[in-house]
């Protein structure tokens, strides 16, 4: 499926790039960052032009998400993530460490929807989200367009692999823990 919804993407190049980065701030489950490191290596343009243009989407999208969390609530929130301890958390992160949270979560690959739906439903300050999110955004993308046009389609195909085995890896260790924190819990 996700394989799928990168080639759709694809196939218009730097403004299917934007519509992905633009559906990943709220809704789609596929990040941009392999839609843009394959362009990259394919010079469809300068891969920092990429970079602000998945930033711009990104950003653009992580507003709307921020809406949705701030103006349809925690219903709507659940829809999208059926899983709610995931935004809980990251309401939690939002106490605890503030404008921080953002910077961590728009530069790792922490589903960035989870913190635009978080931030909106915490009320958190929309300038500053907005703010905080485009310029972390940028270095990140900037960084992975320039390093896959640098790294070059040899290692492009290897890199996704070794990404979503780590990806799959951490998914499951975190449900592990989960399960495991429920049976100790019950007992």
């Amino acid at each position: 499926m996700l394989e799928g919804i990168k080639e759709f993407f694809k196939q218009y190049g730097s403004t299917g790039l934007f519509f992905n980065a633009f559906f990943d701030g709220f809704i789609l489950p596929l990040p941009p960052d392999f839609l843009l490191s394959g362009l990259s290596i394919q010079k469809v343009a300068n891969p920092t032009t990429l970079a602000m243009i998945c930033s711009l989407g990104s950003v653009i999208g992580g507003c709307i998400g921020y809406c949705v969390g701030r103006f349809g609530g925690r219903t709507i929130v659940d829809k999208i993530f059926p899983n709610s301890k995931f935004i809980i958390k990251v309401e939690g992160m939002f106490r605890k460490y503030g404008v921080w949270a953002i910077v961590i979560d728009a530069f790792t690959p922490i589903p960035y929807k989870a913190l635009t739906l978080g931030s909106g439903l915490m009320k958190f300050n929309p300038i500053l989200f907005a703010a905080v999110s485009f310029p972390v955004r940028s270095i990140r993308y900037i960084l992975v367009a320039n390093t896959a046009s640098f790294i070059g389609e040899q290692l492009r195909s290897e890199f996704e692999r070794t990404f979503l085995l780590i990806v799959l890896g951490v998914a499951v260790l975190i449900f592990l823990v989960i399960q495991c924190k429920k049976k100790f819990a019950k007992a």
